[in-house]
């Protein structure tokens, strides 16, 4: 049996070939999505491990928590006394202090911005220090400095070069050294300037304070019990950590940006897959029914129906294992060309050697073989089914009647009928995301069954522009609805790709409008001041609002910052404001209490997150935050919905409050309301020459303020866009394979309609019209669904922020056209081999 299993791959393997090229890239995605982000860890681990290599323990101020929404937070400085307190423990050999912050590196009169921070570190020599020198030599004097040799090569900077470095002092300083970061050159998207430790504690005006001391244990100790000894030396509100721990700690800060995209890559893997499922499901039944004779000659010969269904499933296998291991050569190829297209829409990863665990071979393996197999199932099951007799004298499997095909459609309807009222509860208002999720499955698997019951009829109303072409297009129009599960596959696989795309393409319109309507409508100021590098956090320096609010061109200038806040296990973000100015550039409508009451250290929440919490006026919340750990907050105010989208977070604080509880001291935007009889023009140019020691601040108007804020969305939106066209891609190649394959089971009938007078340019038009009909019916359904759950998302997500449905017309009509010219496309080959049939030879075809 295994032989004749072989012997029947191999003498298909033509008809098999687009079904192994349909796995093989969905293994390929599933493949580089786990390199790719399995890479981007080990690296991370590796950078943070390397980082503290030579360090066994190390003293930082204590806070409640290290990170949050991946990025760390910042502790007040040491004293130099606990450093003299760290060294005079039995067992520390060295304590050493370390001083980092940020600070901006300039060349050639133009300051460098990279995506990434800007660091500003002192030279340590090993074994505190991680970076090495490339060339030149360490900082020995206050004027020197040495930079990252990425950053070098990048700008042109070399040894003997001045540069200007830009922190809470501005100082110009000679290039002595450039140095490497492990086995790399930088870090990716960061600029790094090493200084001496004094000049490092000036520019960052720490006075003799530290950052943090990197311990070394001397030989022999045993590392916990210094650890403890330093703790009980140095006393409570100082941290004492391994130097493991705290690698592990940042490294996993860094990685929770990295899983949000590797989230992304599998559901973009799963769809491929899916669509990739339809396609092999299809080839099967086709292969299987134009097999229904030799199938009986077996069946006759003594061949059980679990053999034959062995048979089929064996042939699947067959092609599993075959495209699994391609595309997982392949993955690990275009892991790389993954990780620069990620790169392209803004999404930095660590560059480095690929990994490549048993994990994902395995992983690849089982997704690839299990996804055919169980693809190939129904067909291998229909083939077993088929009595011996029976299938000598039939011609199509797709012709079965009885309750199997009556109860496969009352399934179907039922589950559609069901996912439409999940989606009806949703927009009418009571339902949620998680009833939207399980609409979308039962919509998705209710359309997979119901398919070839309602598509006969609708191409037929789909195809009556074809009648117009004549006969050619009435045939098109007549074939594609004579093989409804056929046709209902190819076209499904196409249309749930289409409906992924136009999901994406809603929705993001949708955020973006609602974002950019909620801050026009609430921020009146006629500029903003914010970072080049849009930082929520924060990427100001707190000079540059006192230069501007100073300014006789600026009516009112008012700041604000962003903080990020634990509430329990998970992290929430807040705003903090001045209650004073904020109205003069605002117009904020309060549903109850006063804004100017959070001046007092209270708390204003948004509407819609006093009533998920049940709270209100003179109620408390706690909050834990890093720096003072857990603080009850008077409730004070309700804020509308959209005001406080427009201002980021749904819980705004006074400055005040936030000097008291956090660490950072920069802001992330200044709203500036121009003075009375000045030009907009003029105040930008006062506004642009007060902040020129601050490079990376940008003056935008409310155009460039909103693009600012949805620039990660059409990040995001572009990065997924990009990826689904592979989807797209096989459902194409799923209409070429059912062309291809139609073709062979209907060659006689090709061979007699030549034969009567049919010309190989109506042949060629004919399929084509088919392929066009299948890429309308996908358009029609694909579409709809993306618009329809789309419209529900955006109404689900409308009940905790605000959200307004946008439809981009525009947009989706490009997307119509793309696929309708794709299916015109991909109906070309099989046309023109159909065109190409030798009349006489079709004709003699059984």
């Amino acid at each position: 049996m295994w032989h004749l299993i072989v012997r029947n791959t191999v003498a298909r393997r033509g008809r098999l070939a687009l079904t192994l090229l349909a796995v093989l890239l969905g293994v390929t995605f599933v493949t580089g999505s786990l390199v790719l982000t399995d890479t981007s860890q080990r690296l991370l681990d590796d950078q943070f491990r390397t980082a503290t290599a030579g360090v066994d323990l190390t003293v930082r101020d204590a806070a409640a928590f290290d990170s949050a929404m991946g990025v760390e937070v910042e502790r007040d400085p040491l004293p130099a006394e606990v450093v003299d307190r760290v060294r005079a423990v039995p067992g520390v050999a060295a304590a050493t202090p370390v001083v980092r912050g940020q600070g901006l590196i300039g060349v050639g009169g133009k300051t460098i911005v990279p995506a990434g921070p800007s660091l500003l570190l002192s030279w340590e020599p090993a074994p505190v220090g991680a970076f090495t020198l490339r060339a030149g030599r360490a900082p020995a004097a206050e004027g020197e400095v040495v930079v990252d040799a990425a950053t070098a090569r990048r700008h042109r900077i070399g040894l003997g070069s001045e540069v200007t470095v830009r922190a809470e002092r501005t100082e110009r300083l000679r290039v002595v050294g450039l140095a490497g970061f492990g086995s790399g050159e930088g870090l990716p998207e960061t600029t790094v300037a090493l200084v001496t430790r004094p000049a490092a504690q000036r520019l960052l005006a720490l006075g003799d304070n530290a950052s943090e001391v990197a311990v070394v244990a001397a030989d022999g100790a045993d590392v916990q019990r210094l650890r403890s000894a330093v703790s009980a030396a140095i006393g409570a509100e100082y941290e004492v950590s391994s130097s493991r721990d705290v690698a592990a700690s940042s490294a996993a800060a860094a990685k929770t940006q990295i899983s949000y995209l590797q989230v992304m890559l599998f559901a973009l893997a799963a769809a491929a897959l899916l669509v990739g499922a339809f396609l092999i499901a299809n080839t099967f039944s086709i292969v299987v029914t134009q097999r229904t004779r030799e199938l009986a000659v077996l069946r006759a010969a003594g061949a059980t129906g679990a053999q034959v269904m062995r048979s089929v499933l064996g042939e699947a296998l067959l092609v599993g294992l075959a495209a699994s291991a391609a595309g997982a050569g392949l993955g690990v190829a275009c892991a790389a060309g993954l990780r620069d297209l990620a790169g392209a829409f803004g999404m930095t990863l660590p560059d480095g050697g690929l990994v490549v665990t048993p994990r994902t071979l395995v992983v690849a393996f089982a997704v690839g073989v299990g996804v055919t197999v169980l693809s190939a199932l129904g067909p291998a099951r229909r083939a077993a089914s088929v009595a011996p007799v029976e299938a000598m004298r039939r011609s199509s499997a797709d012709d079965v009647p009885g309750r199997a095909g009556w109860g496969r459609t009352v399934v179907g309807a039922v589950l559609t009928a069901l996912g439409a009222a999940g989606l009806s509860i949703v927009l009418a208002g009571p339902g949620s995301v998680v009833v939207l999720g399980e609409a979308a499955v039962c919509t998705v698997v209710g359309l997979a069954l119901l398919g070839p019951a309602v598509t006969p009829a609708l191409i037929r109303l789909l195809g009556r522009p074809l009648g117009a072409a004549g006969v050619p297009g009435r045939l098109a129009r007549e074939s594609a609805a004579r093989a409804p599960r056929r046709t209902s596959a190819t076209a499904l696989a196409l249309a749930f790709g289409l409906a992924l795309i136009s999901f994406m393409t809603v929705l993001g319109t949708s955020i973006k409008d609602s974002t950019a309507r909620s801050y026009t409508e609430a921020i009146t100021a006629d500029y903003v001041v914010e970072s080049a590098r849009n930082e929520m956090l924060g990427g100001l320096p707190a000079h540059a609002y006192h230069h501007v609010s100073e300014l006789p061109q600026v009516a009112v200038a008012s700041r604000l910052r962003y903080g990020h806040w634990k509430d329990g296990q998970s992290t929430e973000a807040l705003t903090a404001v001045d209650p004073v100015t904020l109205p003069r550039v605002t117009s904020l409508h309060m549903v109850a209490g006063r804004l100017d009451a959070v001046a007092n250290g209270g708390i204003v929440l948004a509407a819609n997150v006093a009533k998920e919490r049940n709270l209100k006026i003179g109620d408390t919340l706690a909050m834990t935050f890093s720096r003072t750990g857990v603080q009850r907050l008077p409730v004070v105010g309700l804020l509308r919905d959209r005001d406080a989208q427009a201002l980021s977070t749904g819980y705004v604080i006074s400055l005040d409050t936030f000097e008291r509880n956090y660490r950072e001291h920069v802001d992330a935007s200044v709203f500036v309301k121009v003075a009375g009889g000045v030009s907009g023009a003029d105040a930008k140019r006062a506004i642009e020459r007060a902040l020129a020691d601050a490079p990376a601040a940008q003056v935008r108007d409310q155009a460039a303020a909103v693009a600012g804020r949805n620039a990660m969305i059409d990040q995001v939106l572009g990065l997924v866009t990009a990826l689904l066209m592979l989807t797209v891609l096989i459902a194409l190649m799923g209409i070429t394979n059912t062309l291809a394959l139609s073709i062979i089971e209907r060659t006689r009938e090709l061979g007699l309609l030549r034969a009567v007078g049919m010309t190989g340019a109506q042949m060629r038009w004919m399929i084509r019209g088919e392929a066009v009909l299948v890429a309308a019916l996908a358009i029609v359904a694909g579409v709809g669904l993306g618009v329809a759950f789309a419209a529900g998302t955006v109404t689900a997500l409308g009940r905790t922020t605000e959200a307004t449905l946008t439809l981009p017309v525009g947009q989706l009509l490009l997307v119509v056209a793309v696929a309708a010219v794709a299916g015109l496309l991909a109906g070309l080959l099989p046309a023109r081999r159909a065109a190409r049939l030798d009349v006489l030879t079709a004709i003699a075809t059984s």
